[in-house]
């Protein structure tokens, strides 16, 4: 390969001209990962490439994929992607550093491997969340009817335990459900929900990386056996169900509500940063160094430019940072605002339990009444008893007292 193409215009000939004193810009090579189902390591790289853009900037990069196997997501319209030749030496007149996880194992001067920083491809998936917003995605979601759905991976063939629980929670929460992986396993599932009287829809199998990262940004939960597409999911929003041997209905079942009752909080790496801007220094110190100056050496012109980098690009998180600070006080209002009508909805249905009662008690004390009514027409009026009849006390009094002469003198009559 004689030639490598940037994602940014190329350099003009007074700029190639004036190399020998140093460079406007400093020229980064990025290799891509291109050995996944899913293009979860793709995207993160990217992230990676665009972190060193804004920490390192002036800088024009270079993207790279592997020459051993065809690039998967070749046509990623973002990006000018080159074929990385087998001796990486010859890119040495080219590029400045180049960049990529597993370099420390070739020969290479120029060449930086993140794992130098203990930085892993795994971790390197959290910088998504500064990428993938959902704000900024949802142009390339393959089905925008579809955000909110129970997003499958059906890359491997998932247990009819699994299509009963995705079914059941489906049927429940009235969400629809949509399928990621190749036809045949899509059929396969589909056949399985079927039974559960339940649809699902095809993504499609061929999803470039941007519509992939859109997916599973707006999905309401995502179900995979593949550890990078839960760890995806778990960085973005936590809404992750992670399909194992041992997953039995009640973990399933488990699981599913737990992450769409936004219960799942993913828990950010506080040793990201520190990993990212370490990398970003050797980057800077290995490409200067490869130049023969030092930061310390660089034109007016270069920090002029490099400063106006940066600003631009601080500006441009800001505006993003205002948009979301504003949509999230917009929705906080709405919030507001529908709690304070529910309180006077409760308020109200209050008010109407109280009359309500008041009025069944008159009903009910009216009812006794009528009762009382129809008795007296019928037995006329009751005489109450008085506690003690006095005068039949002393009547029975006397009845006993003469029973008791009659007694005494049938007993002397006799002696």
């Amino acid at each position: 390969m004689n030639s490598i193409e940037s994602t940014k215009t190329a350099p003009t000939e007074t700029s190639q001209k004036s190399e020998p004193t140093g460079r406007e810009t400093l020229n980064v090579g990025i290799v891509l990962p291109n050995d996944e189902r899913h293009p979860v390591g793709w995207l993160a790289t990217r992230a990676l490439g665009t972190e060193i853009e804004w920490r390192n900037g002036p800088v024009d990069i270079h993207w790279f994929v592997e020459q051993s196997t065809p690039p998967l997501w070749a046509d990623d319209r973002t990006l000018t992607i080159n074929q990385l030749p087998e001796d990486i030496n010859e890119l040495e007149s080219e590029l400045d550093v180049i960049l990529g996880h597993g370099l420390a194992n070739k020969e290479i001067e120029f060449g930086i491997d993140p794992a130098v920083v203990e930085l892993t491809l795994h971790d390197t998936a959290a910088l998504l969340t500064r990428y993938l917003l959902p704000d900024l995605t949802q142009a390339n979601h393959p089905a925008p009817s579809l955000r909110e759905s129970i997003v499958v991976d059906v890359s491997n063939d998932l247990s009819e335990t699994v299509a009963t629980e995705i079914a059941r929670h489906a049927l429940s929460k009235t969400i629809p459900i949509s399928l990621l992986g190749s036809g045949a396993e899509q059929s396969r599932f589909a056949a399985k929900l079927q039974r559960h009287n339940q649809t699902a829809t095809d993504v499609g199998s061929d999803l470039d990386p941007d519509e992939f990262g859109a997916l599973i940004q707006h999905a309401a939960v995502v179900v995979t056996e593949d550890p990078a597409v839960q760890h995806l999911a778990q960085v973005l929003h936590g809404r992750a169900v992670f399909i194992t041997e041992a997953s039995d209905s009640q973990t399933i079942q488990r699981d599913l509500w737990s992450a769409t009752s936004g219960i799942s909080h993913p828990q950010p790496d506080t040793t990201l940063e520190h990993k990212i801007q370490r990398l970003a220094e050797i980057v800077e110190q290995t490409a200067l160094l490869r130049l023969d100056r030092t930061i310390s050496d660089r034109t007016a012109a270069q920090e002029r430019e490099r400063f106006h980098q940066i600003v631009t690009l601080h500006e441009r998180q800001a505006i993003q940072w205002n948009q979301q600070r504003r949509r999230s006080k917009q929705t906080i209002d709405r919030m507001r605002e529908d709690l304070l009508n529910l309180e006077a909805k409760l308020g109200i249905a209050e008010n109407e339990a109280d009359d309500n009662r008041r009025a069944l008690r008159a009903q009910h004390n009216r009812l006794n009444q009528l009762e009382m009514d129809i008795a007296e027409r019928d037995q006329g009026p009751a005489r109450l008893q008085r506690s003690v009849d006095w005068s039949s006390v002393v009547a029975q009094i006397e009845r006993d007292a003469l029973k008791v002469l009659h007694w005494l003198r049938r007993q002397f009559g006799k002696g």
